[in-house]
């Protein structure tokens, strides 16, 4: 996959094995968008490095609740984070759907577990709003770019750098303060 005009060319193909709809307008940025439960979010999709189908996800001992696990990426690693617990919504069935959205992240690859990976949709900026204040006004929604509206729905734009970021802020150090005897 390589982040290329829309065409039939080899990405054409790539997003036609996934089961994910190209669609093209000129002058406007693309995003991939994804379904968590019937909420449609997405990414730019500059932050997406591939897209895989749902594989065998190990679970790690002791880790945060919206870490589904890790799997066996080329030979590499990968952090498996399920966005659903993640955006403390309720669990989903497990489907034929689900995808693996896989980004670059400052400590290496991460993987979103997603419902469902839809199309690959340009945008345009003027069709992007910041969302309303009363939305965005605690921590936990410094991810949320906007509010996209396309096609007569509302897509939530998502910054999954900032996702991780606050995966990584919420964590409690096991000793506060250090070596102290207080």
């Amino acid at each position: 996959y390589r982040n290329d005009e829309a065409g039939n060319g080899p990405e054409q193909r790539f997003w036609a094995d996934l089961g994910v709809r190209i669609v093209s307008t000129s002058g406007a940025d693309q995003y991939v968008v994804f379904k968590l439960g019937k909420e449609e979010y997405c990414f730019d999709v500059s932050a997406v490095r591939e897209i895989h189908t749902m594989e065998q996800i190990t679970k790690v001992h002791r880790s945060a609740a919206y870490i589904e696990g890790v799997m066996n990426l080329r030979g590499k690693l990968l952090t498996v984070i399920n966005l659903r617990k993640r955006f403390a919504m309720e669990a989903g069935e497990a489907g034929d759907a689900q995808r693996i959205i896989v980004v670059d992240a400052s400590g290496g690859a991460v993987g979103f577990l997603v419902d469902q990976v839809e199309e690959v949709a340009r945008i345009s900026k003027e069709a992007i709003e910041k969302a309303p204040a009363h939305v965005t006004k605690d921590l936990e929604s410094e991810y949320v770019l906007g509010i996209a509206k396309y096609e007569d729905r509302l897509i939530t734009i998502i910054d999954p750098v900032k996702v991780l970021e606050l995966t990584v802020a919420d964590k409690k150090p096991i000793v506060e303060g250090g070596d102290s005897n207080g």
